[in-house]
């Protein structure tokens, strides 16, 4: 059954007050706003009620934690618990399959993905040799962490970057919330086709790092950190 933290996220995406859904599920307002609070506890056809009224309007609940609001052309997801990049990492995989398909990156600090995803970065890297898909990386130029090869980069001015990371692959474009441990996956092909082109548009501007700049750039290489250029 959906829980009450979907339902909340459910009525925001739909922009629906408690008396809206009350009326779309056939309750009383008094009883959507005693069980939001947690006041009492839902009866199984209660439940029943608003996920049925909530999924005609356009909702698509997602296991016991994901909400997805879908239309013919969008759909919008968001990420989180405590598996919540193996969940991203199990999307990205489905989508680059061939060494034809390519996923960019905004990437604020690369050192993020050691503190959050120590367990699970060798699955990415594993995918990425088994398939051999393309990545390109725009970062801030006073980056000093990478976990890519350092010809997947290009850097501009750390004014250019905010503090969360946009990924863009096939459809999607994901943006990871580190603070909030969420990434919110919107599935467009307009809207990945737009920040494809703003992405283009940076890279051709961006520069690569400069020699000097390699020998005091740590490398993640799979178990430790490394000086790229040195043994």
């Amino acid at each position: 059954m959906i829980t009450l933290a979907q339902i909340k996220a459910a009525r925001a995406l739909l922009n629906w007050t408690q008396d809206h859904l009350a009326k779309a599920a056939g309750l009383s307002l008094p009883g959507v706003n005693n069980l939001e609070r947690g006041i009492t506890s839902p009866r199984k056809e209660t439940l029943s009620s608003i996920e049925e009224a909530m999924v005609t309007a356009g909702i698509e609940f997602i296991d016991t934690t994901g909400v997805r609001l879908k239309t013919p052309e969008l759909s919008v997801e968001i990420i989180e618990g405590t598996d919540w990049l193996e969940k991203y990492d199990a999307d990205i995989f489905s989508v680059l399959k061939t060494d034809q398909d390519e996923i960019l990156q905004f990437a604020s600090d690369n050192k993020l993905w050691m503190v959050y995803g120590s367990t699970t970065n060798h699955l990415y890297v594993e995918h990425k040799a088994r398939v051999n898909f393309q990545e390109r990386i725009l970062a801030p130029d006073s980056i000093e962490y990478i976990t890519s090869p350092a010809g997947s980069y290009r850097t501009l001015s750390p004014t250019s970057f905010g503090t969360f990371d946009r990924q863009i692959y096939g459809d999607r474009v994901a943006t990871i919330l580190w603070d909030s441990r969420k990434i919110i996956l919107t599935k467009s092909k307009s809207l990945a086709d737009s920040e494809r082109q703003i992405f283009n548009s940076l890279w051709d501007i961006a520069k690569p790092f400069p020699s000097a700049k390699l020998k005091t750039i740590a490398q993640w290489d799979g178990n430790q950190k490394k000086e790229t250029g040195k043994s």
